[in-house]
């Protein structure tokens, strides 16, 4: 059996010529003998008296022995005449000469490849008409060099005898398949490839933005139980998009500082975004009361004083969001459901397997429950890995268009400094692999003792992290840099295209740390590299 380069996409809206070059292509990889190979869809360039002159080959077969036939495949009707075979396309305005193209394309090739120095490489042609009989000979076209319909049978038997047998000189073989491989095949560069993997799975995991605000209550809550890469952030999109549409009041209120400041940068400028604590400060101060956030438990308190607030206030929101709801105290999500309009809508959007806080969970009575266990984020090989290591209750269903790789795990002695090697090797591998600086985010598991938070610098490359401190107007203020330093904990929300997970330190696999290590594994977009102690991975082995 011949291989295929590259395997041939099973889905799409494919034109019917496709499908029979398809048809060809697997006559041809199942009939031909082991050593032969296959390559389809071969685009080619050439310049003629500088005139630059492309096309495409349909299937390139290269023996066993290395040398080269060049398969033009004519679905369909063709018309014959002096001149010879022509094919008739619906946006051209004169008939395709058949063999003109074969001509063409075949002194193409041959001179690319006495330019690569493979002159030795012996190149014939080859015309399949499956759909076609041929009535008469042509002298363009010479008899054995056409397999017509009712010659197909034996397509694969013509391609052998027309193969020749002779030895070029040794490795001639593998420089042709080189470069077949890296001259014709379309291969993106790891950015081209990251933006197509975000791409499908935006549009993937739009389901949820698209069937659940079609949901209609009396009620008017709507509680959506959904893994990480469901697509809870589309929905909030949606969700108040049309709140600015219909110009109603909406805000989104989450639990992390830096997902607020990512959806403020993504979301209608209409909506109100901030975070429960903010919502707390806002109320202390329409109070007269100015938080001396330096003081132990202010938050606490400043919770508190909302909490008691809310069920004589006046309700504000015709839309509200609440995001991360697993990091809510039950009355903060009834003190928000207080502010709502009657009439209003209410979605609570969370997720039981990123709880990293001890949390209660909530109940707000005759509220619609959705639950969505589908992950369009990860790669599916990732998710393979999260359902293998048990982090999630339920099994996360792998809904990526992309398969990526298993997560890589580098683990490191209980030494000073050689988490931080470890780090500053996956870097340098990653970018090596060409994923830029500002694709990477270095996370660490924890939040205290870190040795990467206060690197200025990672694997030469200029760390980009929080000072821990805000401006006047509550701003996080940041030291600028190539790469993205952040904790675990503030980056839950968002994801990356590569993500190194490090600093991973534990004793045994708790409950707690099935959790951040899902959170954690479930950043990354397109990559995953795990970096953990010694005594972390022996942990990961018990499971």
């Amino acid at each position: 059996m011949a291989i295929i380069h590259p395997s041939f996409p099973s889905t799409g809206l494919l034109g019917p010529g496709f499908y029979r070059e398809r048809d060809v292509l697997e006559r041809l990889a199942d009939g031909l003998p082991a050593g032969y190979e296959l390559f389809h869809n071969v685009d080619w360039s050439s310049s003629v008296e500088g005139r630059q002159q492309v096309g495409e080959i349909d299937i390139a077969v290269v023996s066993p022995a290395g040398h080269l036939l060049l398969v033009e495949v004519k679905s369909g009707a063709l018309e014959e005449g002096e001149s010879g075979l022509s094919k008739r396309y619906a946006n051209r305005a004169q008939a395709l000469d058949v063999g003109h193209q074969q001509r063409r394309y075949h002194s193409a090739i041959l001179s690319r490849l006495a330019d690569e120095g493979l002159r030795q490489v012996r190149v014939g042609t080859l015309l399949v008409l499956p759909d076609h009989r041929v009535a008469s000979s042509s002298v363009a076209h010479q008899p054995e060099r056409v397999v017509d319909a009712d010659a197909y049978p034996g397509l694969c038997q013509r391609v052998c005898e027309l193969m020749p047998q002779d030895l070029p000189p040794s490795g001639t073989r593998e420089r042709l398949l080189d470069f077949l491989s890296n001259r014709f095949a379309v291969l993106p560069d790891v950015s081209s490839h990251t933006g197509q993997i975000e791409r499908a799975s935006t549009a993937l995991s739009s389901g949820l933005a698209t069937w659940v605000p079609a949901i209609d209550h009396e009620s008017g809550l709507f509680v959506i139980e959904a893994t990480a890469g469901s697509g809870k952030t589309q929905l909030a999109l949606a969700l108040m998009r049309q709140a600015h549409r219909d110009g109603q009041r909406c805000a989104y209120v989450c639990f992390n500082r830096t997902l607020a400041d990512h959806m403020i940068r993504i979301a209608p400028p209409s909506a109100q975004i901030m975070t429960f604590h903010e919502v707390c400060v806002e109320h202390a101060r329409r109070q007269g009361v100015e938080p001396d956030f330096a003081r132990r438990g202010v938050y606490e308190e400043l919770a508190a004083s909302l909490v008691a607030a809310t069920p004589t206030m006046t309700p504000r929101w015709d839309l509200l969001i609440l995001d991360e709801t697993q990091d809510f105290e039950p009355d903060w999500v009834q003190a928000m459901a207080n502010l709502l309009k009657a009439g209003g809508r209410a979605y609570l959007m969370g997720d039981a397997q990123q709880r990293l806080y001890s949390r209660e969970g909530f109940e707000l009575e005759q509220a619609v429950r959705i639950r969505c266990m589908d992950n369009f984020r990860s790669p599916r090989k990732v998710a393979d890995a999260i359902n293998l290591l048990g982090l999630s209750d339920k099994p996360v269903v792998p809904r990526s268009a992309f398969a990526g790789q298993l997560p890589g795990f580098r683990d490191y002695p209980a030494t000073p400094g050689r988490a931080l090697a470890a780090v500053e090797a996956c870097v340098r591998d990653l970018q090596a692999e060409g994923f830029k600086p500002e694709q990477i985010v270095v996370l660490t598991y924890g939040r205290s003792g870190s040795e990467l938070l206060g690197q200025e610098q990672i694997a030469g490359l200029s760390t980009r992290r929080f000072t821990g401190r805000y401006d006047a107007a509550g701003n996080p203020l940041w030291i600028d840099g190539q790469i993205l330093v952040e904790t675990l904990y503030r980056f839950k929300g968002q994801s990356a295209p590569a993500v190194i997970l490090c600093e991973i330190d534990f004793e045994q696999v708790s409950e707690v740390e099935r959790r951040k290590l899902f959170v954690g594994m479930t950043r990354a977009q397109v990559r995953l590299e795990c970096v953990l102690s010694e005594r972390a991975a022996r942990g990961l082995l018990a499971v």
